[in-house]
């Protein structure tokens, strides 16, 4: 990619010893620390980081990108591909903020849209998956793309299939940026 007009800055890897182990979280889950957390916690400076890395005023919009079990689906299926799991998704926690880029449902159903007219096979489909977090979902308050969307920089999460493998991972996610 050509960057033709402001900046890109990528943090890779935020969470690497949960990658390197496979796990969810080594010292828990890293999404999930973003509200309060204890300066004890053995993530605390490397959550602060990427705190302030969000906060910077240069900074106008994050997509943090995860992998995810399944294949989110909005109603059930089956256990695969069910409304409980959340790979092959866009994520937002709400449909929209004032701030620049805040249109988020419809910013995600673009990308949904780009990415579904790419699909590897037809059931990699691509939804968006509004968490309605601002309407009191305790835990995914503590995300960082909430912490994002209160600090007034639009947010999304691009979820792609554990159950796939890492190079159509890789592609899925580059498709959606």
């Amino acid at each position: 990619y050509e960057i033709t007009k402001g900046s890109l800055w990528i943090v890779p890897n935020l969470n690497f010893y949960s990658i390197l182990n496979r796990s969810r979280g080594t010292y828990g889950d890293m999404n999930r620390k973003f509200a309060d957390l204890s300066c004890e916690d053995p993530e605390y400076e490397i959550v602060e980081r990427i705190k302030s890395y969000i906060k910077d005023e240069n900074v106008k919009m994050v997509v943090n990108l995860h992998d995810g079990s399944g294949f989110y689906r909005p109603t059930f299926v089956s256990n695969l591909y069910s409304p409980y799991r959340w790979g092959q998704c866009s994520i937002i926690d709400q449909q929209k903020i004032d701030a620049k880029y805040g249109e988020l449902e419809k910013i995600a159903s673009e990308v949904v849209s780009h990415v579904n007219g790419h699909l590897v096979k037809d059931d990699h489909i691509y939804h968006v998956h509004n968490t309605r977090t601002n309407e009191g979902d305790k835990e995914m308050e503590k995300t960082l793309t909430y912490f994002a969307i209160n600090n007034n920089k639009a947010a999304f999460g691009n979820e792609a299939s554990k159950n796939l493998p890492t190079h159509k991972r890789v592609y899925y996610h580059l498709l959606a940026l």
